[in-house]
């Protein structure tokens, strides 16, 4: 399974940005108790989940996913 990024304080963040904010687990990935600044649990978005919305993005050739914490591109996706 490949972790791409990580969804808390409503945004996304990329893997580095949220290890640092939450440390890491036996296995690499964030705890799975981790919660963010309102109680909400932390959760993981995989290489295969749609993180877009395709009518969201209506005439644009691609969608990019950034993080939250420190503007990297974490990922794009050709829509067209």
């Amino acid at each position: 399974m490949n972790v791409i990024a990580y969804t808390y304080e409503a945004d996304h963040h990329c893997v580095p940005c949220a290890l640092a904010r939450f440390g890491q687990d036996e296995n690499g990935w964030v705890p799975e108790n981790a919660e963010d600044g309102e109680s909400n649990p932390v959760g993981a978005v995989f290489e295969w989940d749609e993180w877009y919305a395709n009518d969201a993005y209506e005439g644009n050739d691609n969608a990019t996913l950034g993080c939250g914490t420190c503007g990297d591109v974490i990922t794009e996706v050709d829509l067209t």
